[in-house]
């Protein structure tokens, strides 16, 4: 047992499904790349809010949820990725990227890893994916959440 001052011991990359993870990391930038695919034909106005370079901007955040994904798979636990999402949620608000499009994002890239991996690892996969959406779904409700309000309680609230 390590000493508490020292923190939790490093998670052990073998202990999960390694062969899956590095069947995710070998092919990234395929599943980066259908992974937006999906979130743009979940969500079609994902590409007019955002833009070609916000989609840029999702591309490459894409490949490191994929990163964090393939250590949650081959460890076997859903903290990297869970914990990464809690912090990058302050990157997305700064760049004015509502939670609704990076959940799209999520559930595009669920879609794609689905259709790399198969068996136990796939639904470990998704169920880490939806650990990650729901922190998502949490960090929406906070304020500062760009995304569309509703126009009757903005007239209340504004007093109009």
């Amino acid at each position: 047992m390590s000493h508490p001052l020292h923190g939790t011991r490093p998670l052990d990359t073998s202990a999960g499904f390694p062969e899956a993870a590095a069947q995710i990391s070998a092919r990234w930038s395929e599943v980066a790349d259908r992974g937006i695919i999906a979130a743009v034909e979940f969500n079609p106005e994902l590409r007019d809010r955002v833009g070609d370079l916000g989609l840029r901007h999702l591309l490459r955040d894409a490949e490191v949820v994929l990163q964090k994904l393939c250590e949650s798979v081959g460890a076997g636990s859903v903290a990297p990725l869970k914990n990464f999402t809690e912090h990058a949620t302050a990157t997305w608000r700064r760049r004015r990227i509502s939670m609704d499009d990076v959940t799209d994002l999520y559930e595009g890239l669920r879609v794609a890893v689905a259709s790399t991996i198969t068996g136990e690892a796939a639904a470990f996969a998704d169920s880490a994916l939806t650990e990650g959406i729901a922190v998502l779904k949490w960090h929406r409700r906070l304020g500062g959440d760009e995304r569309k309000r509703n126009r009757i309680l903005k007239a209340i609230y504004k007093g109009a």
